[in-house]
């Protein structure tokens, strides 16, 4: 039987540990999401309003998300609506997108949607896409994204 030397266990060892070191490139994927929120104030307030939620999405699992959401009243319908929302992943890990579109008077919005970071395996994360909602008669409003997300 062959021994094997120990500067043969050293180079092994080295190359281990700069495989291990070198960052992971970040990669487009497809993302789509589903869910429903709730909108709980008064977005057209120069606060804006709080929005909660639930559903599920390709990367995230099932999601829980919270945010403001502001409408423009001062020209519309439609109104010129603007989102930050904080979605968290069955895990933990959270992704921060912002929505940038429009609302018309029967609360059926059509948007963009631009990731722009968040925490855990979505660090740095982002990507675009489209997002559309519509009303439910509870109130809420069911939602759904398609396009990328890159982490």
């Amino acid at each position: 039987m062959r021994e094997l030397s120990s500067g043969w266990l050293i180079k092994v060892g080295v190359l281990i540990l700069v495989t291990l070191t070198v960052p992971c490139a970040a990669v487009e994927r497809p993302f789509k999401l589903q869910g429903t929120t709730e909108v709980i104030g008064n977005p057209f307030a120069p606060e804006g309003a709080a929005m909660e939620g639930h559903g599920t999405a390709t990367h995230l699992g099932k999601w829980t998300n919270e945010g403001p959401i502001f409408f423009d009243g001062s020209s519309g319908p439609p109104f010129p609506a603007t989102g930050i929302v904080h979605f968290t992943a069955a895990n933990g890990d959270q992704l921060e997108v912002l929505l940038t579109g429009t609302i018309d008077a029967s609360l059926v919005a059509t948007a963009a949607y631009h990731i722009v970071g968040g925490t855990g395996r979505f660090a740095g994360a982002s990507g675009h896409g489209d997002f559309a909602a519509s009303p439910n008669p509870d109130g809420t409003l069911s939602y759904t994204a398609t396009g990328t997300i890159d982490y």
